[in-house]
Formats: structure tokens, C-alpha cells, sequence
């Protein structure tokens, strides 16, 4: 019984010993510089996934360019842009949005994809180190939320 309770006091001073060192890892400024990033949201778009703009030769790089105007000189220089794929409902699932980037392992050919993007347009690439075809087909007639950050 003796040798329990010694282990259970071992362990409960490693414990405190541990979260204490952890607490220094992570520091968070409450200050008053701190920004709250949703008050930052500027808009919410929504695009169509339509066809590729362009595709390398070889099919292993694509990439769909569109212009949004929403994106100023100031977001691009010092904001940000996220975006996310709609998964749309099916049977016994509701509507979702998967955050960029994505990575695919569930076809034939297994892709990468990725948004970049600058003054006036979003560009989504595709990678693949065989083919992007089937990746660009999943992501045809499907939307595209781009939610801007000043």
C-alpha cells in the first residue's frame, strides 16, 4: 500500500512539475494592441469551381485563376484570404466547408491543392505527380467561400 501511494505522489509532482514548464511555452498578449481578427472580416465571397484556366502539358499542374475585385492593394499587402471547398450535402451528411489546402489520397490519382493569391484574384493550383484530371472534375460545380481579411 505504502509503495502505491509513493507512486501516486511521484506522479502527481511530475504532473505539476511538467504543466508548470509547459505554462512558459505559450504566451498570449492581452494587451490592449491585441486585434480581434473577426471584427477584420471584410467579406464573404462565393465562387463557382468552374473549368481549369490552364494545365501544364504533362496534366500534373493545373490551376484556376479568377478575379476578385474584393482583393485591394491593402489586403494583399497586408491581409489575408481564406478559402474553403464546399462539400455538399448527401445522404445522411449536411453541407460542410474543408479549408485549403487540401491534400487527396482517395484517387487514382492522388492530388494537392492550394490557394494563392495577390492584388484583384485567387488563384486555386492543383498538384499531382500523375495527373490532376480527377481532381479538377471533383471540384467542378462545386463552390468556392473566400473569406477576406483586411
Amino acid at each position: 500500500m505504502k509503495s502505491l501511494f509513493t507512486k501516486i505522489i511521484m506522479l502527481l509532482v511530475m504532473i505539476s512539475l511538467s504543466s508548470c514548464g509547459m505554462s512558459k511555452l505559450v504566451s498570449v498578449d492581452k494587451g490592449e494592441n491585441t486585434i480581434n481578427y473577426y471584427n477584420s472580416i471584410d467579406k464573404t465571397i462565393f465562387l463557382d469551381f468552374v473549368e481549369l484556366t490552364s494545365i501544364s502539358e504533362d496534366k500534373k499542374y493545373g490551376n484556376l485563376e479568377i478575379k476578385v475585385d474584393e482583393i485591394t492593394k491593402d489586403v494583399a499587402d497586408s491581409g489575408a484570404v481564406l478559402a474553403y471547398i464546399q462539400r455538399p450535402a448527401s445522404e445522411g451528411k449536411i453541407e460542410r466547408w474543408s479549408q485549403f489546402p487540401q491534400y487527396s489520397l482517395i484517387y487514382e490519382n492522388p492530388s494537392f491543392s492550394y490557394l494563392s493569391f495577390g492584388e484583384g484574384f485567387v488563384r486555386i493550383s492543383l498538384q499531382s505527380e500523375t495527373t490532376v484530371e480527377s481532381a479538377a472534375e471533383f471540384f467542378k460545380g462545386k463552390k468556392i467561400k473566400l473569406v477576406i481579411l483586411k
